[in-house]
């Protein structure tokens, strides 16, 4: 098969288990979707064009670039050259854009013209070679950027292992001292007290419990499809009143974790190694100081800063940053559900304490284990009065969105 400008035959870009996802992203339904969401589109433009000094005259990469709006944003901040790396099929569209750019007689986006090459690769397949034969005639070549951007981001940050492929970029092609947008991601967690959503999940586990169905036993069934209900994520949007608990005081929460940076996890993209991204632990540290409550499990989002080293903002304001939480505008991201197959009943002053594993498998996601306790006293919190053990598969997620009101 004929090799195309990007050196590599079409069927050598990506491993036949991604074809999948490759195929979902190169759907412009799909890419219209993220363009749509004013949240993640607003943000990622505001970031690049307040840091223009990142990208003005500037050797720009776009890695998982898409339908290319970032490497367009690159481009209005001043950048000489952005290179488009892009492995799905949406590359055919990107390159008309880049061939739009340039019509001598009609140009689209004639600012852009001869500042965008486009990569049909894999950037993990990318070799300096590539980048230097995609650059367009008059732009500076060379095998390093001064500045990477992506989109590199899944549900819960990590899911489809997008961050991976950023971190590649970062070691083979980002020169020292170059600049990252996102510079950090972080993973935050909550309580969640969710009666409705647990008991909608519980009976997809208990639809095989039934002695005759047309005459069969079905009941073999029912260990493992409880399992599976309660394994598997649930997606969409929900309202902060499910939210309960609150950080606990620090010297507990010093029980687990020294550094007190309980229930969240923070990404620095410029120093996190692949091996820290594909197996790493959240401490768990939660108070229910108000009244009893019944947990159902925990709520999940994630937060970004694109503020470079030295930069002060205030990301939670739209100043540098973005936030899938539930307390802001909804993102097409929007937050993740963990249940518990067996719910925590809380009486006023106990807390929950814990640790969740995140392992990376084998499905461009991660597997999820907890081990929390509830402790028998405050003042033995290493005590467990009781305990809760879960598995959350990532990639095996469903969906659930709150109707507004209720």
């Amino acid at each position: 098969m004929a090799a195309d400008a990007s050196g590599a035959a079409p069927d050598e870009r990506y491993d036949e288990k991604d074809e999948a996802y490759f195929s979902y992203y190169a759907m412009l339904t799909h890419q219209a979707q993220m363009l749509q969401d004013a949240v993640r589109t607003s943000a990622y433009q505001n970031a690049i064009l307040q840091h223009a000094a990142a990208f003005q005259d500037r050797r720009v990469m776009d890695v998982g670039a898409g339908n290319g709006i970032l490497s367009l944003f690159a481009i209005q901040a001043g950048a000489a050259v952005v290179y488009a790396v892009e492995a799905s099929g949406v590359v055919g569209c990107l390159r008309q854009l880049a061939a739009a750019a340039a019509d001598a007689e009609a140009p689209v986006n004639p600012w852009a013209r001869n500042k965008l090459a486009v990569v049909h690769a894999c950037v993990e397949d990318v070799t300096p070679a590539m980048l230097e034969a995609s650059t367009p005639a008059g732009a500076p070549a060379g095998a390093q950027v001064d500045t990477i951007v992506s989109e590199c981001l899944g549900v819960l940050l990590v899911h489809e292992r997008m961050c991976e492929s950023f971190l590649e970029a970062r070691d083979r092609f980002l020169k020292p001292g170059g600049a990252l947008f996102p510079r950090t991601g972080t993973l935050c967690f909550s309580l969640l007290s969710d009666a409705r959503l647990w008991q909608e999940v519980h009976t997809r586990g208990e639809w095989w419990n039934t002695s005759n169905f047309y005459g069969v036993d079905l009941t073999p069934f029912v260990g493992a499809s409880r399992a599976e209900a309660f394994a598997s994520p649930v997606v969409g949007c929900f309202s902060p009143m499910h939210i309960v608990g609150a950080q606990t005081d620090a010297a507990t929460a010093a029980l687990v974790c020294p550094e007190d940076a309980v229930n969240r996890y923070l990404v620095d993209f410029s120093t996190v190694s692949l091996e820290d991204l594909r197996t790493f632990d959240v401490p768990i540290a939660f108070d229910c100081v108000t009244e009893p409550v019944v947990v159902h499990g925990l709520g999940a989002w994630f937060d970004l800063s694109f503020l470079q080293p030295g930069e002060e903002g205030d990301e939670a304001a739209g100043m540098g940053g973005m936030t899938t939480s539930p307390f802001a505008p909804a993102t097409h991201w929007a937050q993740v559900r963990l249940l518990f197959a067996e719910p925590l009943a809380l009486n006023r002053g106990q807390c929950v304490l814990g640790t969740l594993h995140f392992s990376a498998n084998a499905s461009r996601s991660y597997d999820i284990r907890a081990e929390l306790h509830v402790p028998l006293a405050p003042e033995t919190p290493e005590v467990p009065l009781y305990r809760r053990t879960a598995l959350w598969k990532l990639d095996k997620q469903t969906y659930s969105w709150e109707t507004p009101g209720a």
